[in-house]
């Protein structure tokens, strides 16, 4: 290259790029089309697995949901915050995820609902628990400083009113004026929505005076405290067996797109396949002809 000062780069010009564009060979076809095919029976049998789970998942679910609306009637008109109350001076929230992937986007909706409240409380004492590998991978990187607790391994047996009993214990190690339970509400195989449940603090109930003309047994204080703590458990329960469902429903849903999505590629590839090799054995049979001829 020549330059105005009359001096020369020694550096040499570059090879223009040439794209690779061979044509992949019957032999490559076919390790796809055996590949493919593999990955569709192993998502055939994933939605069946979450097919069945999801039987039993939904039917329990639809058996605690009397169980917790029935508490929930007689205090939720008390303890659910209102829209003209003030921000919250401290806050515990709860996010509800899985620990397996391979169920479409609840967990990234949960990720992104979690992300507002920490923004929403970011001037505000908040302490963020998290039930679930997923939401804690999709937070950690972001808003890591954020989570203070997180729990895996929490699906290995079946949901139970223990773990919803142990959660809310947890949320209530610490005083806050407001508890908040984020989870993926189940509404049909194909609907769910991202749901946040908000509480106020247990102290409410002395204050509202609905318990005024009972007689307790005990302290009055420590009889409300339970009852709180009753009613969160039994709120979580619920959460969970939603947000169980939800991620059933999900996966199912998932591994039936991919599988077929990959009933569409293996025909493509299919079509493909036979046509290089019917390319290849008239290519063969011309050559015997002609061989033949020249002889």
């Amino acid at each position: 290259l020549s330059f105005a000062c009359g001096c020369r780069s020694k550096a040499p010009l570059a090879a223009p790029v040439t794209p690779n564009c061979a044509m992949p060979s019957v032999k490559d076809l076919a390790k796809r089309l055996k590949g493919v095919t593999s990955t569709a029976k192993i998502t055939k049998a994933m939605k069946m697995v979450a097919a069945s789970k999801l039987r039993s998942a939904e039917n329990t679910m639809n058996a605690a949901r009397p169980f917790a609306s029935s508490v929930q009637e007689l205090m939720m008109p008390y303890l659910t915050p209102k829209a003209e109350e003030d921000k919250p001076a401290s806050s515990v929230v709860l996010a509800i995820s899985s620990d397996k992937g391979l169920c479409g986007g609840i967990n990234a909706r949960v990720v992104k609902q979690t992300k507002l409240a920490i923004e929403d409380t970011a001037d505000t004492d908040m302490k963020l628990l998290i039930v679930g590998s997923k939401a804690r991978d999709g937070l950690i990187r972001t808003h890591g400083k954020a989570i203070s607790e997180s729990y895996d391994e929490t699906y290995k047996g079946p949901v139970t009113f223990s773990l919803a009993s142990f959660l809310a214990e947890q949320m209530l190690a610490t005083p806050a004026e407001t508890y908040s339970v984020i989870f993926n509400k189940f509404q049909s195989v194909i609907a769910f929505d991202v749901t946040t449940t908000t509480l106020k603090g247990p102290e409410v109930l002395g204050e509202s005076g609905m318990f005024d003309e009972y007689e307790f047994e005990g302290d009055k204080e420590v009889v409300l405290a339970n009852l709180y703590q009753f009613n969160l458990a039994c709120s979580l329960y619920g959460c969970l067996l939603e947000n169980v469902t939800s991620e059933q429903a999900s996966r199912m849903t998932a591994m039936d797109s991919a599988s077929n999505n990959a009933k569409d590629m293996i025909g493509k590839l299919q079509l493909s396949y036979n046509r290089l090799r019917q390319a290849k054995i008239t290519t063969e049979l011309t050559e015997i002809v002609a061989g033949a001829e020249s002889v």
